[in-house]
């Protein structure tokens, strides 16, 4: 979420375009639990202060589940009582477990940020059947607007004819993200085949460093723990392959990152990620905890040059077509002047 706001900031500020002024609203902040409820109370103090000087006609929220969504339910409350109109984006990848499962009384102020929403911004089909399942009163102003990410930074540097086929990972290394499934899948990839991987992230690095030793690939595999924006640029770059084989998300930038890099791209149908990625076409889609099917597209890629290469350019020619920011911001844009209009 912080990602993608910070490169449509990034780009209006740059003049994409002169309609636009932006003005971030921080909610809760990198700090501790304890400090939240005052960083909340200046973010509705500044709320107020902007709209007794004329100065907001828009309100932007981003939300994601448990007290994400509680925390913005309250401030859309807010807003509506000094009449700023607002827009839901609903993001996290736990809304599906979180909105069913939570009490009447939570239930009941979820559903009523989305009822008096000028507009609700989902990421893909299965975020806007939930919302359409919950509040179907809303069907009509849900937009499915797909993440976006700035286009590669350098152009890839494709595996030399007889070198190893490099295969990427990048996010938080644990369970959710499927990170055990893909050392266990390293570990059955045949012993003579040319590969090496980077699995990269904040999480389980040390455990995955151990499972790694175990199964004998500690050479070919490396854990360099979290990487800054450069170092991630680097390991995309000179990249074939990116995995990412999770158990829920929503639409990970992540997987947009290696479309732009023009990256052969193994994942599971999870979030909107199968709305991305069409199987065999521009990417390759394996069930979500099977190790054997998540080995054999490995495999394939590893061995198909061919076959990798040419998943790649279409994803590279998906990303500039669909998933491109300039294009996510002046389609953004036009959602926020259409919901201003809705409810002016």
């Amino acid at each position: 979420m912080d990602r993608l706001t910070d490169l449509i900031v990034a780009k209006v500020d740059d003049g994409y375009s002169g309609r636009i002024e932006i003005s971030r609203l921080v909610t809760r902040g990198p700090g501790r639990p304890v400090v939240a409820p005052f960083v909340f109370a200046r973010a509705l103090a500044q709320l107020w202060i902007a709209r007794r000087r004329g100065e907001v006609d828009l309100l932007h929220i981003n939300v994601a589940a448990d007290k994400s969504a509680i925390r913005k339910a309250i401030l859309a409350r807010f807003a509506r009582s000094l009449g700023v109109p607002y827009v839901v984006h609903l993001h996290g990848s736990r809304f599906q477990e979180f909105w069913p499962a939570a009490g009447p009384r939570v239930r009941k102020f979820v559903d009523r940020l989305f009822l008096e929403s000028s507009a609700v911004i989902v990421l893909g089909t299965v975020w806007s059947e939930l919302v359409r399942a919950h509040v179907p009163q809303v069907a009509n102003r849900i937009v499915i607007l797909p993440n976006a990410t700035a286009p590669a930074a350098f152009m890839n540097e494709p595996a030399p004819h007889q070198g190893d086929v490099r295969i990427s990972f990048l996010g938080e290394l644990g369970k959710r993200k499927g990170t055990p499934q893909l050392i266990e899948a390293l570990g059955r990839l045949d012993e003579g085949l040319d590969w090496t991987a980077t699995i990269a992230g904040n999480g389980d690095v040390e455990e995955t460093k151990l499972r790694a030793e175990q199964l004998g690939i500690a050479g070919r595999v490396n854990v360099p723990g979290w990487l800054d924006a450069e170092e991630t640029c680097d390991v995309l770059r000179s990249s074939d392959i990116f995995v990412l084989p999770s158990f829920a998300e929503n639409l990970p930038m992540s997987i947009l990152e290696a479309f732009a890099y023009g990256l052969a791209v193994v994942a599971t149908p999870v979030g909107a990620v199968a709305d991305v990625i069409r199987d065999s076409s521009n990417g390759l889609l394996v069930p979500v905890g099977n190790v054997d099917a998540l080995t054999s597209a490995l495999r394939r890629l590893i061995v198909d040059r061919q076959f990798r290469n040419s998943l790649g350019a279409a994803a590279k020619i998906d990303h500039a077509a669909k998933y491109e920011i300039g294009a996510y911001v002046s389609r953004l844009s036009d959602i926020w002047q259409s919901a201003s209009n809705r409810s002016g």
